[in-house]
């Protein structure tokens, strides 16, 4: 597909920050996508969460058969667990075989979506991790307002004149007529009702916003970053400094890895896109890492890193960075990345590819047209060729990889996935990392469901920042000790049916683009030991 390349790409940096304030994770993607199974149940599930708490949730569950009795919903919360949850919502089928219901989410925190499904096949259950944070303040409309001003004063004015009566006209006899302490009384009565909604008012008005206080202390606010660029025996470092103004009481101490790395980070080149890494920064101290650059080439890049918190909620921090080029020193570099960081060069955004240009570049494929890998395999995005795609629509993203033979390639699980996609707007305002469970972290899952689990309200020691760091860092340092193969059985957990179907060189990734424009997609998976990329665009409208 060819891309209007953007004439300023200032306006592209800047939209990313601006974006960031109205998501957690996942910038621009608020909809909460699970695949998978539920029981006997094949389900998908679409969580549209609030942008305001207290507020409701959209469920919209897909299952499979015409023998389902009952699909039931309701929140889940970290901090009190199952027992402490909401009474389940039963789910309207609107057609056969798709459910939706609305649920509400009352408490900011960690939280999830579990529905519970019932037939013939018997009861399934699953879980979808979603955040229950405010993003947004609304306003109040200025029509509603001068409405709602003119009932106050309406309604003032009857009070003040019943107080005003009640204390003067009322204690005539019949047939007595008013005189002059009659409205005195009279006076002093409205004066007193007036005082008295005046006091009512002002009390309200002072609850009012000591609410809106505590709605925008508790809003939810990015974290944010200082990157920059050191260099060490000549070898480019990137140095990742989570700045600690923005952390405020949320101690990133207490972060888990997910899928085996602390932090998963994406770089992507300003306004081509034509350049894109998948690194998993060391840990130097409680807010800054770092990661020694692969040979990418030089430029500004934008930086989306994301991490777990142990309450299983997931931030994406973003920020830009100016990429020198490589000094020419004769001296071995001493740091070498992640063995599972990978980059990737391919055709920039409306630039056509011309292989005798050069012939190393990965092309940038399209929609049903076979593309070749970087080891000589080749990767078709099982979609129409010119199809586009509908926001707000939920697409079963379906790749298919033949070996060179031509035969379905046998595909081998990477960092515990049969496959990693990230999705970029080419005006970076839309970020996310999908797996083909959904666009959460199974990590996160486990979180919920261990919580759940268990049959006490107690919350984990958080007084010890440096404990827990140093019991996560251990658990990175037995990871690394295991073999490939122990390591992913570790990471996949309980996910076998991830694994159905890789030796036909199949993986799916389920997602809902949010919005109209253009779109790269990355997709990234593992075949005979190596990491491979492939690249596609995407136009939805």
């Amino acid at each position: 597909m060819n891309f209007i390349k953007s004439k300023n790409t200032f306006f592209k940096v800047i939209s990313i920050f601006f974006i960031s304030f109205s998501a957690f994770a996942h910038i621009g993607s608020a909809g909460v996508v699970h695949e998978g199974k539920a029981g006997n149940y094949s389900v998908q599930v679409y969580v549209e969460p609030p942008d305001v708490i207290p507020g409701t949730a959209k469920v919209s569950v897909m299952v499979d058969g015409n023998d389902i009795k009952s699909v039931k919903m309701s929140p889940i919360y970290y901090w009190t667990g199952d027992e402490g949850s909401p009474r389940s919502d039963e789910g309207v089928m609107i057609e056969e075989g798709k459910y939706e219901g609305k649920i509400w989410l009352m408490e900011n925190g960690a939280a999830s979506v579990k529905v519970v499904i019932e037939g013939a096949r018997g009861k399934g259950e699953v879980l979808i991790p979603i955040a229950a944070i405010s993003t947004a303040q609304r306003q109040l409309p200025s029509s509603l307002s001068w409405i709602l001003a003119g009932l106050a004063l309406l309604l003032v004015g009857i009070m003040t004149t019943i107080i005003g009566a009640s204390t003067g006209d009322s204690l005539l006899k019949v047939g007595e007529s008013e005189n002059n302490s009659t409205k005195k009384r009279r006076i002093v009565g409205s004066t007193i009702g007036a005082s008295f909604c005046g006091l009512l008012l002002f009390g309200g008005n002072m609850w009012w916003n000591a609410e809106t206080a505590d709605y925008q202390r508790n809003i939810y606010r990015p974290y944010t970053a200082t990157s920059s660029i050191n260099f060490r025996d000549g070898q480019r470092i990137l140095n990742f400094k989570i700045d600690s103004i923005s952390v405020k009481g949320r101690s990133m101490s207490f972060i888990i890895p997910d899928h085996g790395k602390l932090m998963h980070m994406f770089l992507v080149k300003v306004g081509s896109m034509e350049v894109f890494a998948h690194l998993h920064p060391s840990r130097k101290d409680t807010l800054t890492f770092e990661a020694p650059l692969p040979d990418m080439p030089a430029g500004k890049y934008l930086i989306f890193a994301d991490v777990l918190r142990y309450h299983s909620l997931q931030n994406t921090i973003t920020d830009t960075v100016e990429i020198p080029q490589t000094p020419k020193v004769n001296i071995i570099p001493t740091l070498t990345g992640d063995s599972d960081d990978t980059f990737v060069i391919t055709n920039g955004l409306g630039v056509e590819y011309k292989l005798q240009e050069n012939s190393g570049m990965t092309i940038c494929g399209t929609a049903g047209v076979k593309t070749k890998l970087q080891d000589g395999s080749s990767i078709v995005w099982e979609e129409k060729p010119n199809q586009k795609l509908i926001a707000g629509k939920v697409y079963d993203l379906e790749f298919s990889v033949l070996a060179p033979d031509g035969k379905p390639a046998e595909l081998q699980t990477y960092l515990g996935m049969m496959g990693h996609v990230a999705v970029i707007k080419d005006d970076a305002s839309v970020y996310i990392h999908l797996h083909p469970n959904g666009t959460y972290s199974s990590t996160a899952v486990q979180v919920l469901q261990k919580r759940i689990d268990e049959t006490s309200n107690k919350r984990p020691n958080m007084n010890n920042g440096k404990q827990f760091r140093d019991s996560v860092d251990n658990i990175l340092a037995k990871l690394q000790t295991m073999t490939e193969a122990e390591r992913d059985k570790l990471l996949m957990g309980n996910m076998k049916h991830e694994n159905d179907g890789h030796h036909s060189g199949q993986v799916t990734f389920p997602y809902a683009f949010p919005k109209p424009g253009h779109y790269r997609v990355w997709l990234q998976i593992k075949r005979e030991g190596k990491i491979l990329t492939g690249v596609f665009d995407a136009n939805v409208i």
